[in-house]
């Protein structure tokens, strides 16, 4: 080793000419980079909007919803002063006078002047204080103007779609389409919701808007009461007011002081929700459901208050069942897969509608026609157990459960009432007891209809039936 050496160790290991990054430097990098792909998005809208509109919008005309406004200019950022490298004192051991530093160092030789060109890209360079993400210390959102944006106002149609339209209504909007979505046949309001719609910028859902006791009982009327209850935007969009994608948390507060937080962020670069109340919407609550990511709005959208649950599912359509089965004449001019109105020309038939609304709109009622009843409802699938669509008129009812219990009432293999669970599983092709879409002893009758074999506490079969899938429960 010689002095020259000695002299460079000492220089790289002097702390003084560290510049130790901060402890949230990762954090402002992220940070950073997610405002900048945010206000991209913003431009690239507003840039577009003459394209959207004449897309997803066709002849709807809005006076003054794409007026973008040309005053707004981006002032230049200003060159971060660089500030000078700090003052080194020489220790005891001084080195040789004019011993060159490393190509680069700016702290020179003992006198303190440079001794060496640099080899950094002053383009490239970070003054020190700056934010690695390329913002100012603070992490201070850049400004945007989201005037250009498409408006979104909760009082006017938004390509085609509001809160409060209803399902005819909605049905007319060219180029909609609409999804029947899944209830749970055991909730309270099993068809609060009827399902979702998409547009070429916006989705949303369909029910009943609100808190209901007791939704209708009649198909029409219910059906008559689902409207669109959620609109979700699927551009960045403007309110009236103007807030709009892009926007900061301080343009929200200030363009909407009765703002207030609905729900927190996930985690870490997660938006908050947060919500706007909307008046004049019938009386029922409405609201601007707004989410802010970093500071950022990231998100418009308008919530009816729907009763869709959490991530429903589409209504598969069941697998169409062959009513015609062999033996099914047993129980006489009542067939499987009559609707409601051919069964009430059926002489001596007794029906009950049933009041509950446990099953309805899927479950019209019972029933009867001496030893022989049955259940009058939409159809389910038998294999898959998915609940349907509700009834959207009384010929959507059909015959979809028969049974008897009459004696001698046998399948073409001679088992039914007074036979044994024994007796059936050793003459009745595909009997089970492990029927996860029936709690009854079951075997295969046709494509989507099953025999059951209803003991009823006793040792033998009680009632032998024909299950096509009903819906009704209770």
């Amino acid at each position: 080793m010689n002095e020259f050496d000695d002299e460079l160790r000492r220089i790289f290991g002097d702390d003084r000419l560290a510049v130790p990054p901060g402890s949230d430097a990762v954090g402002r990098i992220v940070r950073g980079a997610r405002r900048r792909r945010t206000v991209r998005m913003v431009a690239s809208a507003a840039g577009s909007v003459g394209l959207v509109a004449a897309v997803a919008f066709g002849s709807m005309a809005v006076t003054g919803q794409f007026t973008a406004a040309p005053t707004y200019e981006p002032q230049p950022a200003e060159s971060p002063e660089v500030r000078p490298a700090p003052e080194l004192t020489p220790d005891s051991e001084t080195p040789p006078k004019g011993a060159a530093a490393p190509s680069g160092d700016i702290t020179g030789d003992a006198t303190g002047e440079a001794s060496g060109p640099s080899t950094a890209d002053p383009a490239t360079e970070q003054p020190i204080g700056a934010d690695p993400g390329g913002e100012a210390s603070g992490d201070v959102p850049e400004p945007v103007d989201v005037s250009g944006l498409p408006l979104f106002d909760p009082a006017a149609p938004f390509d085609g779609v509001q809160v409060r339209m209803t399902l005819a209504e909605l049905a007319s909007v060219p180029g909609i389409e609409i999804t029947r979505l899944s209830s749970d046949p055991r909730s309270i309001s099993p068809a609060a919701c009827y399902g979702s719609f998409r547009t070429a910028t916006s989705h949303g859902y369909i029910s009943l808007r609100g808190a209901w006791g007791s939704p209708p009982d009649d198909p029409a009327e219910l059906y008559a009461a689902y409207e669109v209850a959620t609109v979700i935007t699927d551009v960045a969009v403007r309110t009236p007011e103007g807030l709009g994608v892009g926007s900061t948390i301080d343009d929200l507060f200030t363009l909407y002081p009765d703002a207030y937080a609905a729900y927190p962020g996930a985690g870490p670069g997660e938006p908050d929700g947060y919500d706007v109340g909307v008046p004049g919407l019938g009386g029922l609550a409405s609201h601007l459901r707004i989410q802010v990511t970093d500071g950022v709005v990231s998100q418009i959208d308008h919530d009816g208050v729907h009763n869709c649950g959490d991530d429903p599912r589409p209504v598969d359509e069941p697998a169409p069942a062959d009513f015609d089965v062999p033996g099914a004449d047993v129980f006489g001019p009542v067939r499987l897969g009559m609707t409601l109105s051919e069964l009430r020309t059926v002489a001596g038939v007794e029906l009950s509608e049933w009041e509950g609304y446990e099953s309805k709109p899927y479950c019209y009622g019972q029933f009867r026609i001496g030893d022989v009843s049955g259940l009058v409802s939409v159809r389910r699938d038998v294999t898959s157990g998915d609940l349907p669509a509700p009834a959207a008129t009384e010929d959507d009812f059909v015959v979809t459960e028969i049974g008897s219990t009459a004696a001698a009432t046998l399948t073409p293999a001679g088992v039914g009432v007074g036979s044994t669970l024994e007796q059936i599983a050793a003459a009745q092709p595909g009997y089970t007891t492990d029927d996860p879409m029936s709690a009854l002893p079951a075997a295969p009758a046709t494509q989507g209809v099953r025999w059951t074999f209803e003991l009823w506490d006793a040792d033998v079969v009680q009632r032998l039936g024909l299950d096509a899938g009903h819906t009704c429960i209770g």
